[in-house]
């Protein structure tokens, strides 16, 4: 406010948008959010070159943008990276028709680096200064091995959420400038921020962002009608924001029955409190800031409810099936055949990546229960199977888990020949249970496979004096895949 840099409503909520769980998640994200916007404000400047003057042209490259830039937040590793490119091109287009001359929109779009790039940088130096200490979490987090996930080129479903976020802010962009009633800008806006997420629990969340708007529209209505007009100083009006700002992140910061309502408390606070660099009354603008993110709110439900629709018990399916396939590749990793120098930072990696992939799994597991409307045929008693899958995948990651121990390991070289053979055969034989059961295949060869090679194991294993804690870890395995 000092300094008059504008567009402080987008730094405002920069804030709620960079801050992550870790501090050096956060960095991460900071660091990179940097960047990338720097090379968004960069590719707007070269793409105003061809549409500045041209609205035919400048509607392409905002919904190609757009389009690019949705794309990326869902194939990135740190989606958000990909989805500040996309907004900041986007954005920066939609207002070309309002800046009267080149020399101003160059330095419009120069301040709004600088609006962005502060709020990132006091975003991550306080994280780095007051957010506790989780390197134990973060320890047990496996590293990405590429920028981009596993199914970036193969899942449609990426391609369907781009286009569909594509349609849902272009509509509503078209709608309020064929009106002229730009004062809704926030329409536009309100379709890239919250399609951020992704869409499970639709409805249950567009609930949830009705409810945000509503709460921040309000104590915004509220703040300008009986406390603006009694300020004098920008330290009032910090007390006002810090207070408004504490509700949002109290909220933001609860279960995912309410976190994103407090998100979007924080954006219609911000976009409505915000209107100049000195006391404003004028509740027009609330009026249309408030009317934008609703028309944006129910235009995005609209469009993700009916096109392309996700539903997260699909998402469950597919995260559990992922997590049964690390599951059977786990069980298979030590085998005579390899060395265990060589196996043991194999298992270690691929418990971390099972690890994250149940933590998906779960999550998917609590939203389901959030999705409002009428649920498929079956999908009640599915979804009790793949919670019931879900729980005894959890109870087998310990059991193969407690077999990477260095001292499993040691009771695994002191097995004789035969003994390791055996385990090595019914360890597979589990395996290729665990993968047709990821598969939904329940042929009746998987189940005397097992048998077989259990019987054999058994005889060899009740051999064994003195006997170790492998051959209980193991029958617990087989107990549980039976």
């Amino acid at each position: 406010m000092t300094l008059q840099v504008p567009q402080l409503a987008t730094s405002a909520y920069m804030v709620f948008f960079i801050s992550k769980e870790s501090k050096l998640l956060t960095t991460i994200t900071g660091v990179g959010g940097v960047i990338v916007l720097t090379i968004g404000i960069g590719a707007t400047l070269l793409l105003y070159k061809f549409t500045y003057g041209h609205p035919e042209l400048r509607i392409l490259g905002m919904a190609i943008a757009l389009f690019l830039g949705m794309w990326l937040s869902r194939v990135l590793v740190i989606g958000p990276l990909g989805f500040l490119l996309g907004f900041v091109v986007a954005v920066s287009q939609s207002v070309g028709e309002e800046i009267p001359s080149p020399e101003l929109l160059v330095r419009g779009l120069l301040w709004l680096w600088v609006a962005l790039a502060y709020a990132i940088a006091l975003t991550v130096v306080l994280n780095l200064l007051f957010l506790p200490d989780t390197l134990q979490t973060a320890a047990h987090r496996p590293k990405p091995k590429s920028l981009l996930v596993a199914d970036a080129f193969t899942n449609p479903a990426h391609v369907h959420f781009a286009l569909k976020v594509t349609f849902a802010a272009m509509f509503c962009y078209i709608l309020y400038e064929a009106i002229d009633w730009s004062g809704i800008h926030t329409a536009f806006i309100t379709c890239t921020f919250i399609a951020l997420e992704s869409t499970e629990a639709t409805l249950y969340k567009g609930t949830l962002r009705i409810v945000g708007c509503v709460i921040g529209g309000a104590l915004a209505l509220f703040s300008i009608v009986f406390l603006i007009p009694h300020m004098e100083t920008i330290a009032s009006l910090v007390v006002l924001v810090a207070c408004a700002a504490a509700i949002a992140g109290w909220v933001a910061t609860g279960s995912e029955r309410i976190n994103y309502a407090g998100l979007q408390i924080a954006f219609a606070f911000f976009y409505s409190i915000f209107q100049g660099y000195a006391p404003d009354t004028d509740l027009d603008n609330v009026r249309n800031r408030v009317v934008g993110i609703l028309f944006g709110l129910i235009v995005t439900g609209f469009v993700f409810r009916y096109i392309w629709p996700e539903r997260t018990i699909d998402r469950l399916r597919g995260a559990l099936r992922q997590v049964l396939l690390q599951l059977a590749k786990l069980l298979v990793i030590a085998s005579p055949q390899t060395a265990v120098k060589e196996a043991k930072p194999k298992a270690q990696a691929l418990v971390a990546e099972i690890s994250r992939e149940l933590e998906q799994a779960q999550r998917q597991a609590e939203l389901t229960g959030f999705e409002i409307g009428e649920a498929q045929a079956g999908d009640r008693g599915s979804l009790g199977n793949l919670e019931a899958t879900l729980s005894r995948a959890e109870h087998m990651l310990k059991l193969a888990t407690s077999l990477t121990t260095d001292s499993a390991w040691t009771e695994w070289q002191q097995l004789p020949p035969d003994a390791q053979h055996a385990e090595s055969e019914l360890r597979n034989a589990i395996a290729k249970r665990v993968e047709r059961a990821a598969a939904s295949d329940e042929r009746e060869d998987a189940g005397a496979n097992l048998s077989t090679a259990f019987a054999r194991w058994t005889e060899i294993t009740q051999a064994l004096q003195p006997k170790n804690s492998r051959v209980g870890l193991v029958s617990q395995i087989v107990t549980e895949v039976q």
